[in-house]
């Protein structure tokens, strides 16, 4: 059910959490450098994101799969906002923590208002690596074919 032309249905479900799994990968490869790491982890938990709307799609009829299309908005930074400031209904499939987890991967600046030294450094980046974890972990199941 792909479309090569489309920005939503170009990759199946598993092919967005690959994708979605390489950029969390590449966000702590990168975790020194504090910009990289979080477009990283913004953009792994959209893919994610994106997963759950194919899953959800490959069980709708057409209508309702066009809907899906807007759902959470277009681009990453849309979906983040969407389940951040989101009800029950906007989250679902996903369980109440992803509004939690998506507001913390959305909202660490990504640059640092205040130098710290020592063990403290960069540990809002550490905690948007680990929020973005439990998303893409919470996506994977949501857009499992039981799921």
């Amino acid at each position: 059910m792909t479309d090569a032309e489309h920005w939503l249905w170009r990759l199946t479900a598993t092919q967005w959490l690959d994708a979605a799994r390489h950029e969390l990968a590449q966000g702590r490869a990168h975790a020194e450098d504090r910009r990289a790491a979080l477009v990283h982890a913004r953009r792994g938990a959209g893919m994610a994101l994106n997963a759950v709307l194919v899953a959800l799609g490959e069980k709708a009829d057409e209508t309702t799969r066009a809907g899906l299309e807007g759902r959470w908005g277009r681009s990453y930074v849309e979906h983040l906002q969407a389940l951040a400031g989101g009800d029950e209904a906007t989250r679902a499939p996903l369980p109440a923590e992803a509004t939690e987890a998506a507001r913390v991967v959305l909202t660490t600046p990504l640059r640092a208002h205040v130098v710290t030294l020592g063990r403290g450094r960069a540990a809002d980046v550490h905690a948007t690596l680990e929020a973005t974890q439990w998303l893409v972990d919470a996506c994977a199941a949501a857009a499992e074919p039981s799921g």
